[in-house]
């Protein structure tokens, strides 16, 4: 019998072994690495530790509020798969947290303008906050993605209004009158509210702010000029409403009663009747949500405020957050920024010492994509923040 001889084995062996550690390695990166490939749907948020109490379930729990928020269903459904995390990192598939085709198709077009910036080249990452800040922060994202009319009139054509109004003289957002229309309800149809800011003095309209309800249990919002066109943000003059963010922050599950006493108005509904209206609206609405949510991060309604926080956190960022965001040493990041003033969160003290996102982001080690100046109240920069196309 005859044997190869050593030299043909060991090169034979080579090859093969080289094939095989090859394999190998495709394998693993294949399976542990989209992060670094172009799939519009999936997409890494880094969560980036900033104050003493924070945590990745916090932030979880912040990103299903947001994700619901958008129109999401992911917390009617125990089954959707969407969204799984490690340590610090969570790796978001938009097609398997229950959005609407349309809504996937944009939250596609934003991944992809996402996955080719710096940030996300460099890291295989972005921050959850940014993510955040630039779905709900920023209207012309929100919108498109929760598929709000273009015009108020095709809102309005989707219901059945009742042919009685509210009138607010004394509201605690507005800072002239509201006149308010709303829905009639029925099994079959949804709810909305329409409010049109009216001058206190001339009576006419400045504005309109309207509040629907979505299949999920919670409310999508829209702001209209005086000729019915989608617009950004509340006019400072009229309201204090802001933008979107801010309605959700004062909305976050159902619609705000009234808080100060009004002046009946002819020919309109008595507040007292008003109010009671609210109170069995809500009272329906949660009824409903009882039934549809099964993730007990939803059922919990003051868990809300996780969402605020992960992007307050993000927008006003303490040095922790900046040395995990930036890879870098606090002593380095307050190098950085020791030109820059530090400030205290109004509602949440225990965050610590802050910055301002708009301060910051060009002290970055690398090009981030912008974002609005605010999450809550109108911004100077809201036309540059418009990635959707």
């Amino acid at each position: 019998m005859k044997f190869p001889s050593i030299k043909h084995f060991t090169y034979s062996n080579a090859i093969i072994c080289s094939m095989l550690v090859f394999l190998m390695l495709w394998a693993c990166n294949t399976k542990t690495s989209d992060s670094n490939t172009h799939d519009p749907n999936i997409l890494y948020l880094k969560w980036n530790k900033s104050h003493e109490i924070d945590n990745l379930e916090k932030n979880r729990t912040g990103l299903i509020w947001a994700l619901s928020f958008l129109g999401s269903n992911i917390a009617l459904d125990s089954t959707l798969t969407g969204i799984t995390y490690t340590k610090d990192m969570i790796r978001l598939d938009v097609s398997q947290v229950g959005f609407t085709e349309k809504a996937i198709s944009h939250l596609q077009s934003l991944n992809t303008v996402i996955q080719n910036s710096e940030e996300y080249q460099k890291k295989g990452t972005i921050d959850l906050g940014r993510y955040i800040a630039l779905t709900i922060g920023s209207p012309h994202h929100y919108y498109k993605i929760v598929d709000v009319p273009l015009q108020l009139f095709d809102l309005k054509s989707q219901y059945t209004f009742d042919t009685l109004t509210a009138y607010i003289n004394n509201s605690s957002i507005s800072k002239i009158d509201r006149e308010i229309e709303y829905s009639i309800h029925n099994k079959d149809t949804k709810r909305a509210f329409i409010s049109a800011e009216r001058d206190t003095i001339t009576g006419e309209i400045q504005e309109f702010e309207t509040v629907e309800v979505m299949t999920n249990g919670l409310s999508r919002f829209a702001l209209y000029d005086i000729q019915g066109n989608l617009k950004s943000e509340g006019d400072e003059n009229v309201t204090r409403a802001g933008k979107p963010g801010k309605c959700m922050w004062c909305h976050e599950s159902g619609i705000q009663p009234l808080f100060r006493k009004q002046v009946d108005i002819k020919n309109h509904m008595p507040a007292g009747d008003f109010l009671d209206s609210l109170q069995r609206y809500n009272s329906e609405l949660r009824v409903y949500q009882n039934r549809v949510w099964q993730d007990s991060l939803i059922q919990n309604r003051r868990s809300h405020t996780e969402m605020e926080i992960a992007y307050i956190t993000f927008m006003e960022p303490s040095i922790e957050q900046l040395a995990n965001e930036w890879q870098m040493a606090e002593r380095a990041v307050k190098k950085k920024v020791a030109h820059l003033q530090s400030h205290r969160h109004h509602e949440f003290e225990f965050l610590g010492d802050l910055y301002y996102r708009k301060d910051i982001d060009s002290l970055a080690p690398f090009n981030v994509l912008e974002v609005p100046e605010y999450i809550r109240e109108p911004s100077n920069n809201e036309g540059n923040v418009d990635y959707i196309k």
